[in-house]
């Protein structure tokens, strides 16, 4: 049974409508349809809803993952939109109908955006989509994969998963000893004294690959001249690298700075 979502004003605009299904132990799924009325409501609005029906079950997947994947459904347009609760909340199942992913291992990797500009401006101010999902997920002890959807489009898995059943997928915890040793930075990156915003302006360029000041500044709605001295601090820090046409770009440095970062949004 569908159950239309409505706010206190009455029913919102239905700009974008996805549906929610929750899977109980036995019986038929129950399904909730809801709207927003743009990209920026729509993550805050499913991702909360989703979350709620996460926790009454007892689940664990994170909302940090869950958030990122919701958002990332701006590149399909929100089309053929259907969000899954599965085993009681541990597992969290996202479909769409939209273009597809063509490089799905690649868009898993940390710090790979396939954002077009339109996108971003829909978007602006998030981390790196899918990569940060995994990041997220896996630092809460679960997995995300993405799929193929049957018909066309994508179909991105959030696992929190058995303890005991992580185990035997990762290869326990020698693996993940084995992951840290690979680090440029086992003991931890450097304390660096740069301001939320600029961790802010960090992110945008390794979402976007290579910025200059004035697409920063678009993108995070601040100054030119602000995006510029925040771009040259983070380059005398090490975190971003100029090229020849004075754009900038992540560097090592900054890739794992960002990634440390997103290690203390996971409680």
């Amino acid at each position: 049974m569908i159950h239309p979502q409505r706010t206190s004003a009455g029913a919102e605009r239905a700009d974008i409508v996805v549906r929610v299904a929750v899977y109980p132990e036995d019986g038929e799924p129950e399904v909730t349809e809801i709207s927003a009325a743009n990209p920026r409501s729509a993550t805050a609005k499913f991702t909360g809803f989703v979350m709620e029906k996460v926790r009454q079950g007892g689940g664990k997947v994170p909302e940090g993952a869950v958030r990122e994947v919701i958002e990332n459904l701006v590149h399909a347009g929100y089309r053929g939109v259907v969000i899954s609760v599965l085993e009681g909340g541990d597992k969290v199942r996202v479909s769409d109908r939209g273009p597809g992913i063509a490089d799905k291992h690649r868009a898993l990797e940390f710090g790979f955006s396939g954002a077009t500009p339109e996108a971003l401006r829909e978007i602006r101010g998030v981390g790196a989509g899918l990569g940060i999902a995994r990041a997220v997920a896996e630092k809460a002890g679960g997995t995300v994969t993405v799929e193929d959807n049957l018909g066309g489009g994508t179909v991105v898995t959030i696992d929190a998963g058995r303890a005991e059943r992580r185990e035997e997928e990762s290869g326990g915890a020698a693996s993940r000893e084995e992951g840290r040793a690979k680090r440029r930075y086992p003991d931890g990156v450097p304390r660096l004294n740069i301001s939320e915003r600029q961790q802010r302006v960090l992110i945008t360029v390794l979402e976007c690959g290579e910025v200059g000041p004035s697409t920063v500044a678009e993108l995070l709605e601040i100054s030119v001249s602000t995006a510029y001295r925040d771009l040259l601090s983070l380059e005398e820090n090490g975190l971003v690298v100029s090229d020849e046409t004075g754009k900038r770009l992540i560097s090592p440095l900054g890739r794992d700075y960002v990634e440390a970062l997103i290690d203390t949004w996971v409680k």
